[in-house]
């Protein structure tokens, strides 16, 4: 007697979250419509009360002492005045740091009209290409594709180079009456991975301040490239431009490391003017702080603040009810939906070979992007035609690796998405020998197709019940036949 498969609930958190996501206005909503519900249903004998107390309320009132409550006022207001009073203290400060550190910085002894800029123009070039795996459909691109991998790795690690501390440092020294936090305002990078190039451009105040960073420059990446030679490709930081020119331009490189040249405005006087705007923002704000405190309220009525408290303790308890109310209903429809686990888990726990999936989710919900991460979507193809266009590609592959015949049989519940495949897989493919079958058990037909199969492959819909699909296989394979692989529409 056939022994049953054993039904397993599998709870896949990433996927609960993403749930959650693509639920998320709901269960916003429902916590929502319970906070204000909560609120409305305990305001309520809130009100009868204080209509039939109104009378002795009113009476205590009038009968308290008024000391005591000019006493919690002029508390409230100290706090206040605390805080105000340490917030402006640390404006001040921070403005006196950046008026003393900033207007007296190289940068604010440079005059636009008058500065030197030299423009220096790099291209990494990989000497060796190192031992690359050619199969005999690829030609050269692996290789191209992995240099230009290589020449993209070995750009952004110049790139981090050229703007680090310890680069800062050496152009700092070398300059030898600059800080190293004035480099960042005079030096303008660039940098391409895609096409290997670094434009560094230096400004100075003279000639000789702006050829003692560029020699400062040079010498820093001959040191870095020596010792990136040791654990990175062999590779030639080459020189493709070195030029110092009077006034203020831009210098860009283009993906074939030619060099154009165009005018623009003083990106100098630019970096001023936000400096000081910075500076302007900080008196601002010290003068709004200041008048915020000369305008302090009074403190509020007691009762007032109690009621609200009250208020806002019933919304809190609402969204926390209608939240979990509706993310409990949410998670029983997850536990009771039949679908299949997502394709990690059928090739490690089930032993499938997925050959491609579909998206099985819409972009809806908040943050439509992380759900799609987390239920796995992002992985799937989003049409039938690329779906099977993968497919097509990884089965072919499949079957040179193991060596075996072309004969293929697709095998499904769905006539229709047996045939689809079918029709894609024998279109302009004399590889393949294809044919498919539907309910294989159940029709003679499709019992004779599958008796003279060699190679099975399974075509599914996402959301399919996996005890029919764990059935299908492990009948098959009593019957000694391959499974290749699984479909997932």
């Amino acid at each position: 007697m056939e022994r049953e498969i054993q039904e397993e609930v599998v709870i896949d958190l990433a996927e609960l979250i993403a749930l959650y996501l693509r639920k998320g206005f709901w269960i916003i909503g429902i916590s929502l419509l319970f906070a204000g519900v909560f609120v409305k249903f305990r305001a309520m004998p809130e009100e009868e009360t204080s209509k039939k107390d109104g009378n002795v309320q009113e009476a205590t009132l009038q009968d308290k002492d008024l000391t005591e409550e000019k006493v919690l006022e002029e508390k409230g207001l100290t706090a206040n005045e605390r805080y105000y009073t340490a917030q402006i203290k640390k404006e001040k400060e921070r403005l006196l740091w950046e008026q003393d550190n900033w207007e007296n910085s190289y940068l604010f002894t440079l005059d636009p009209d008058k500065v030197y800029e030299r423009q220096i123009d790099l291209y990494v070039k990989v000497l060796d290409p190192g031992n690359i795996p050619f199969t005999e459909d690829s030609g050269e691109k692996s290789g191209d594709c992995a240099e230009n991998a290589e020449r993209a790795a070995l750009t952004e690690n110049y790139s981090s180079l050229f703007q680090s501390g310890s680069f800062y440092e050496s152009i700092a020294v070398a300059q030898g009456s600059m800080k190293a936090s004035d480099v960042a305002d005079i030096l303008f990078f660039r940098s391409n991975d895609e096409a290997g190039t670094l434009s560094l451009c230096f400004t100075g105040a003279s000639e000789e301040d702006v050829q003692k960073m560029g020699d400062a420059a040079a010498e820093y990446w001959l040191n870095a490239e020596n010792g990136m030679q040791e654990n990175v490709a062999m590779h030639d930081l080459h020189l493709v431009n070195d030029k110092t020119t009077l006034g203020m331009t831009t210098h860009s490189v283009n993906r074939n490391a030619l060099i154009s040249t165009d005018s623009m405005e003083s990106s100098i006087l630019r970096r001023q003017n936000e400096k000081k705007d910075s500076i302007n923002t900080r008196i601002k704000n010290i003068s709004d702080l200041e008048k915020a405190k000369k305008e302090l309220p009074k403190a509020v009525n007691n009762a007032t603040q109690s009621s609200k408290k009250r208020i806002l303790k019933q919304a809190i308890l609402g969204l926390f009810l209608g939240g979990f109310l509706s993310v409990f209903l949410f998670t029983l429809q997850y536990l009771l939906e039949a679908k299949l686990p997502k394709e990690e888990d059928l090739e490690s726990l089930y032993g499938f070979t997925v050959l491609g999936s579909k998206k099985r989710y819409g972009r809806k919900g908040i943050l439509p992007s992380l759900s799609e991460k987390l239920s796995g979507d992002k992985e799937r193809e989003k049409d039938d035609e690329n779906l099977l266009s993968l497919a097509k590609t990884n089965l072919s592959l499949l079957l040179r690796e193991k060596q075996t015949g072309t004969d293929i049989l697709f095998v499904g519940e769905d006539k229709q998405l047996c045939e689809k495949t079918e029709d894609f897989m024998a279109c302009d493919h004399s590889h393949f020998n294809c044919s498919y079958a539907y309910n294989i058990f159940k029709n003679e037909e499709s019992i004779e197709r599958l008796g003279a199969a060699q190679n099975i492959v399974f075509v599914a819909k996402g959301k399919s019940e996996l005890r029919a699909i764990l059935n299908m296989k492990r009948r098959c394979e009593k019957l000694g036949k391959s499974i290749a692989g699984l479909i997932l529409y």
